[in-house]
């Protein structure tokens, strides 16, 4: 019985626990203004650099398909 009325417990707080973070956001996005800044002088389409973020075996991996490909190229 004592577990039964711990998770319905739980299950309040947690339930609770999102419509604060609803909430929070609903009320974050309406403070956000998107009006573009007439001051900027910069490119209004910017080039990003994307870098990839791979565990230590991804890397391996890659490092060696690189190498590969670079020694096809060398043949040819």
């Amino acid at each position: 019985m004592k577990t039964i009325l711990f998770l319905l417990i739980n299950l309040m707080i947690a339930v609770s626990l999102l419509g604060c973070e609803q909430q929070a956001e609903e009320s974050i996005k309406e403070k956000i203004q998107m009006v573009p800044n007439e001051e900027y002088v910069g490119n209004p389409n910017p080039t990003v650099k994307k870098e990839m973020k791979l565990t230590y075996e991804e890397k391996i991996e890659f490092e060696k398909l690189q190498k590969e490909i670079q020694l096809k190229n060398e043949v040819e």
